[in-house]
């Protein structure tokens, strides 16, 4: 599979902490048949094809704008249940958390008549599922990497040293959570933290390490950004010249026309999906895989997302409909693609509870 740009997400990173926001309340009092409430990262659902589903089927659609995948999972945990939302947004690496807590309910393809148009290679890859049952349906594809100003370097940086150099001193940004597996293999650690599973100790000193390590060099970070708008706000007003970021934010600003590149450095990056996901215990189920099958049942639907996002679709047929501009901002080269790590759900558990607390004392530092 050609790994191409998105954002990431964690959740674009991802997938990246921050909060929901709401334009308006869900109406959960009015949850009945022509409803369905989703909670959903910005350009996931394009006006498009939300207009086009709602006159099709008469259905409404309250969306409810997703910015951090653990504020997400706070606000599941709150409701005890009773879940707002029938479909939320969950990150590829993040998302056994949900299903661990039973905030998930497992997916019946045989209510998806169109998953056979996601690629071959996500549809049957081992992080979509979780207990030999899947628990989503991957939308878009991310990647972690390295956003640069092509005029503040001669050459494209070869590696993340440029994050800890010197001479970058306030012009450097990351999110925390997302970085830090990438700061661990640089430090020549394992990011993965697959060969930590039977030595906890070790995966602890591995962490506080690289947190001893990230605090040292904070005099290079501008800030921590939370929403992927951050980091092209930033980069467009001059703050910064380097970023950890997601495919997507890094496509949107390339195809803006700001004089950027993004890379995958020789240390390596970070890939993932993220999906839409059925709460457990919807209010309104068959609504939910309506809208999910009607989502996945044409490439356009994949097109109109990478267009809105940045992000790359795993919607069969999807980059037959990019220009070549589109293609060049979101693709990575075969050794650049090499170079990426997809993120296991099965030891991202074990390593994340670590890191999230690391995050908060590097925040606090």
């Amino acid at each position: 599979m050609t790994t191409t740009r998105r954002r990431i997400l964690k959740g674009m990173g991802a997938t990246t902490a921050g909060v929901l926001a709401a334009p308006y309340l869900i109406r959960t009092a009015f949850a009945q048949s022509k409803e369905l409430n989703v909670w959903s990262y910005s350009g996931f659902i394009t006006d498009d094809f939300k207009g086009k589903f709602e006159a099709d089927t008469g259905i409404t659609v309250n969306i409810r704008p997703v910015t951090d995948q653990g504020e997400q999972f706070n606000l599941m945990v709150a409701e005890n249940g009773n879940h707002s939302a029938d479909i939320v947004c969950c990150a590829g690496h993040r998302f056994y958390q949900f299903v661990d807590k039973d905030l998930l309910a497992p997916i019946d393809l045989g209510k998806l008549k169109n998953w056979n148009r996601i690629d071959d290679s996500i549809a049957n890859a081992k992080w979509v599922s979780r207990r030999d049952q899947v628990w989503g349906v991957p939308i878009v594809l991310v990647s972690t990497g390295l956003l640069y100003n092509k005029d503040a370097t001669s050459s494209p940086p070869e590696s993340w040293d440029v994050m800890f150099d010197e001479a970058n001193v306030g012009k450097t940004t990351y999110q925390i959570q997302d970085f830090y597996q990438i700061a661990m293999n640089y430090l020549g650690f394992d990011g993965s933290a697959a060969s930590y599973m039977d030595d906890p100790q070790k995966a602890q000193e591995a962490v506080d390490k690289t947190r001893d390590f990230l605090i040292q060099h904070k005099d290079k970070v501008r800030r921590y950004y939370d929403a992927a708008t951050e980091i092209q706000q930033m980069f467009v007003n001059g703050d910064v010249d380097f970023a950890q970021a997601g495919s997507g934010p890094a496509a949107q600003i390339i195809q803006e026309g700001f004089s950027a590149g993004y890379t995958i450095p020789k240390e390596g990056g970070l890939a993932y999906a993220y999906g839409f996901n059925i709460t457990n215990g919807a209010k309104n189920p068959d609504n939910a895989y309506l809208f999910l099958d009607a989502l996945l049942s044409s490439p356009e639907n994949g097109a109109a997302i990478v267009k809105s996002t940045g992000y790359s679709s795993t919607i069969k047929g999807t980059d037959d409909l990019l220009d070549d501009a589109q293609r060049e901002a979101l693709g990575l080269t075969p050794e650049e693609t090499a170079r990426l790590s997809w993120v296991d759900v099965e030891t991202a558990p074990f390593i994340y509870d670590l890191i999230d607390k690391a995050a908060e004392e590097i925040r606090a530092a």
